[in-house]
Formats: structure tokens, C-alpha cells, sequence
């Protein structure tokens, strides 16, 4: 029987029994489970899927997957980007940092700090890209007839004209709505893991990154890259090819030294169209640094403030333990300073038993003498009346 999976809630499940468990934000699974968490930083990254599913919004998604510090068992995560509430951020867009108003329709949707991009093919409809093409070929033909040019140049309108209006819309249903950023985990060949490895089997493998053995990021660390990476584009519902390109990518620049496994895929497009996006794997690196530099310096300040504490409770435990032992050692000397003196005393009355014991025994001896004499004096006595009787 398979020993059971370590209890560390955020990462793994029981292996009989549950579900996966989603939690989203990935800021409270992070701020609540993992953030200052010693143990999960012993949990590493030994590989990364990146999934694209086949259905729907073929949505593209993360999978991680994670040791436990004894690396007999592993965790499934999987993280992924889906639509938030479309009540919230209706009708805006993303703040920017420059006040100079977009060069295309599209450039809102793309983000900050990016050039201006032109929708094209596969992105516009084909038929403008076929008209355009025509248009022009009809322009340069000297044959041309005034009623034909006008009316292709009606066409190109009306096509120009349904582009704008398909770009605006795109635009629209992108930028509206929070994103919600979700984190679904549960125990690598448990019942809780089963439905997680179904929806990767059921998707579209992109790529992967397989990371030398005990040289992959820590858990905390993923939780730290997968936190800024949501918080620099919180507003868009349909980025989460966005956000799996984006952490993906980050994760080669910040942790090099991983094989990357790869084939020809459709990433980053629905139905074969290229969602553009804007390239934020700089800035979520430089944020990454910096928000995991102060975790690190938080960490350790909390670790020399709990270190101290603990010095702390030591120095004074040491000293109650050496007032004890001087107590105790008072304790002893008092006890055999009190025995000793009982030992005096019983010498003392020793002594005196024995003093007693003589001057009982010269008493009696005193005393035996003095019988005696008697005796002899009525011995004497005697004799001295029997000769005075003779002579008589």
C-alpha cells in the first residue's frame, strides 16, 4: 500500500477520497496557503504542461507538477485564466500609462507598452484580404469602366466597414469583465486527481519545460510568478492565452536550464485565428523579482525576529534553569548542613551517654567501695567485741 500523500492543504489531497479543489483568486490560495509557507518551498517544480483545450473558447491552461519534499509523491496544478464578472469593468478598458490615444482599434486590447497593430490576415476576414487584392488590380487595368470602379470602391467601404465594426467588437468583449484567475490542485493518482488528468488528456499538448532533478522552482516561487502575472492584466477575459504564453515564457527566462519539449501548434489562436497579445514577459519578470526579493527579505526578517524570539526564550529558560539549580543547590547544602549538625547532635548525646554511662559505672563502683567498707568496718567491729568478751 502506497503511503499517504503529506498533509500540506494548497498542493495535495487524500488519495481515497474528495475532489479537486479550486481556489480563486490565485492571491488567496497564495496569501493563505503558500505564500510564507517553509514547507511548500521544499516542494519543487519538476515539470510544466501547457494545454490548449479543444472545445469552446479552446481555452489554454498550466499544469505543474510538484514533489513533495520526500519526492515520493506527486502534486497536480493546474492554473488557468477564465471569465470573471462581465457586470464588473463593463464598457472600460485597461488603465494605461500614457495618455496618447491608441494608433488602431486594437491596440487597447493588445495592452501598454507595445506597437501599434494592424488586424490582418487570418485575424480580418478573408474576403477583404481577397477584395483588397482585386481592388487594386482593378485600379491599375486600363480597361476599367467608371460604373465598375464604383462600385468596387463601394464594396471595399462596406468590407472596411465590417472589419472596423468585427475589430470594435473584439475589442469590446475582450476588455470587458474581470479576469478570474483560478488554481486547481489535488494529489498525482488520487480519485481527487482523476478529472484534472482527464480535461490535459482531452486537450491539445503545446509544450512543456522539464526541469533538471531538484533544480526546479519552489512552490512559492510558481505562487509568486502566478500572482504578478494576474495582477498586471486583471481586466480581460479572453487573455488567458495571454496568461499561459506569458508565465510560461517567464518561467524559461527566470529558471533556465530546462528542456523544453515542443511541437507545431496552434497556441495563442482560436479557431485557427491569432488572438494578438501584448508581450509582458519583461515586466512580469521585473515584478517577479521584486515581489519575491521582499518575500525572501520578509521571510528573513521574520525568521531573525523569530530566531531572536526564540534566543530569547532559551536565554530566559537557561536562566530559570539556573535559579532552579541554585535553589536546588541552596536546598542541598541546607540539607546537609542540617545533617550534619544532626550528626553533631547525636555525637554530642553520644558523649553524654557515654560520660552518664561512666559516671554511673564509678558511682556503682564508688558505691561497691563504700559497701565494703562497711562490711569491713562491721567485720572489724565484730572481732573487737569477740576480744573484748574474752578477756572478759
Amino acid at each position: 500500500m502506497a503511503p499517504r500523500p503529506p498533509e500540506i492543504p494548497g498542493l495535495f489531497t487524500n488519495y481515497e477520497k474528495g475532489r479537486p479543489i479550486a481556489m480563486t483568486p490565485i492571491k488567496m490560495w497564495n496569501e493563505t496557503l503558500i505564500r510564507k509557507n517553509l514547507i511548500t518551498r521544499e516542494c519543487l517544480v519538476t515539470k510544466v504542461h501547457w494545454y490548449k483545450g479543444r472545445e469552446s473558447t479552446q481555452r489554454e491552461f498550466l499544469r505543474f507538477d510538484i514533489s513533495s519534499p520526500d519526492k515520493v509523491h506527486t502534486a497536480i496544478l493546474i492554473a488557468e485564466r477564465g471569465a470573471g464578472d462581465s457586470s464588473k469593468g463593463k464598457g472600460t478598458t485597461e488603465p494605461t500609462d500614457t495618455t496618447t490615444p491608441p494608433a488602431n482599434p486594437t491596440d487597447s486590447v493588445i495592452g501598454l507598452g507595445i506597437p501599434s497593430v494592424t488586424i490582418t490576415p487570418p485575424f480580418a476576414s478573408p474576403d477583404v484580404a481577397s477584395d483588397s487584392t482585386a481592388s487594386s488590380a482593378d485600379e491599375t487595368s486600363p480597361n476599367i469602366a467608371r460604373g465598375k470602379s464604383a462600385a468596387t470602391d463601394r464594396k471595399k467601404k462596406l468590407k472596411a466597414e465590417g472589419s472596423s465594426r468585427n475589430a470594435s467588437y473584439l475589442h469590446s468583449f475582450i476588455s470587458r469583465g474581470l479576469a478570474n484567475d483560478e488554481i486547481v490542485h489535488a494529489t498525482l493518482d488520487s480519485i481527487a486527481g482523476v478529472p484534472m488528468e482527464r480535461k490535459c488528456k482531452n486537450s491539445d499538448f503545446i509544450s512543456a519545460l522539464t526541469f533538471p532533478k531538484d533544480a526546479g522552482p519552489s512552490t512559492n516561487q510558481i505562487a509568486t510568478l502566478l500572482v504578478v502575472t494576474s495582477a498586471l492584466e486583471p481586466m480581460n477575459r479572453l487573455m488567458n492565452y495571454w496568461f499561459a504564453a506569458t508565465v510560461f515564457e517567464a518561467l524559461k527566462c527566470l529558471f533556465p536550464g530546462a528542456k523544453q519539449d515542443f511541437k507545431k501548434h496552434n497556441g495563442g489562436r482560436w479557431r485557427w485565428i491569432w488572438i494578438p497579445h501584448k508581450s509582458s514577459v519583461d515586466a512580469v519578470c521585473e515584478k517577479y523579482d521584486k515581489a519575491q526579493t521582499a518575500l525572501d527579505a520578509e521571510i528573513e526578517e521574520e525568521r531573525r525576529v523569530e530566531q531572536e524570539q526564540e534566543e530569547a526564550r532559551r536565554r530566559e529558560i537557561e536562566e530559570l534553569r539556573a535559579a532552579a539549580e541554585r535553589e536546588r543547590e541552596q536546598r542541598r547544602a541546607a540539607e546537609e548542613g542540617a545533617r550534619i549538625a544532626e550528626e553533631r547532635l547525636r555525637i554530642v548525646k553520644e558523649g553524654v551517654r557515654i560520660a552518664e554511662g561512666e559516671r554511673d559505672r564509678e558511682r556503682q563502683a564508688a558505691e561497691e567501695e563504700i559497701a565494703k567498707l562497711h562490711h569491713l568496718r562491721r567485720e572489724l567491729e565484730a572481732l573487737r567485741a569477740e576480744a573484748s568478751t574474752g578477756q572478759a
